[in-house]
């Protein structure tokens, strides 16, 4: 990187340097939307998963670049790029019939209803008494359509950071597009879903506390839960 370079990502980076705003970084990364863009286009998936993906990939390679270190800002961005080769193969269409939404969608409203009778969650029993179901027809509903995602899931952290995603409601189309989202996400931003969501057997956490238990900075969780509940609007919008 030229610290005099006058060509749009010098002057994008300059400025993020000077003044490391989030409008600053919001225009660095746009500086290098067409490199995004070109790359996104060597890999399978739905494109504009890959590009939101690769929108994070950009900043989190602008953060740990050196520009003293002898790499163009250019090419240690397209290197960060590439993990969204791995990013593309594993997302799968997640698929479940609309009878088990609806299923979903009455388990959701009977547990809401018994929690305000009650003044706390029900248990499995109470539930199995309300809904006529077996213990296992309910676990196997809740299995195949994950909680609502909604802006307190992946906005507003308690450190006042976050960024307010649409508000998505089951059932719809969120439980595929979730899913899917999962299983494309690295270690950290598993734990960082699990912990914003209470799901697969986690509880949920506060951003400071995934931020402690991930050993990163409490901007860096709200950062990641935004991308990745952008992740999964856009998922569900293409369902």
């Amino acid at each position: 990187m030229d610290p005099k370079g006058n060509d749009s990502y010098s002057r994008a980076y300059n400025a993020w340097v000077v003044n490391r705003t989030p409008e600053n970084m919001a225009g660095l990364v746009e500086a290098f939307m067409p490199t995004v863009n070109a790359e996104i286009m060597q890999y399978s998936g739905p494109k504009e998963l890959l590009r939101s993906r690769g929108r994070f990939l950009v900043t989190q390679a602008i953060k740990s670049y050196d520009p003293m270190g002898g790499t163009r800002l250019n090419s240690w961005v397209v290197t960060n790029l590439k993990q969204l080769s791995r990013y593309g193969k594993r997302l799968r269409p997640v698929r479940a019939s609309e009878a088990m939404l609806r299923n979903a969608a009455e388990l959701a409203s009977v547990e809401k209803r018994l929690e305000d009778d009650l003044g706390r969650k029900p248990t499995d029993d109470e539930l199995v008494d309300e809904t006529g179901w077996s213990a296992k027809t309910i676990a196997e509903i809740r299995k195949s359509a994950v909680p609502s995602v909604s802006g307190s899931a992946f906005g507003d952290d308690d450190e006042g950071e976050g960024v307010s995603e649409p508000g998505l409601v089951r059932p719809s189309k969120v439980p595929y597009a979730a899913e899917a989202v999962y299983m494309g996400l690295d270690d950290k931003d598993k734990a960082i879903f699990d912990g914003k969501t209470g799901m697969h057997g986690k509880p949920q956490s506060s951003g400071s506390s995934l931020a402690d238990m991930l050993k990163i900075s409490p901007a860096a969780v709200s950062q990641r839960s935004s991308a990745i509940g952008r992740d999964i609007a856009e998922a569900a919008r293409r369902l």
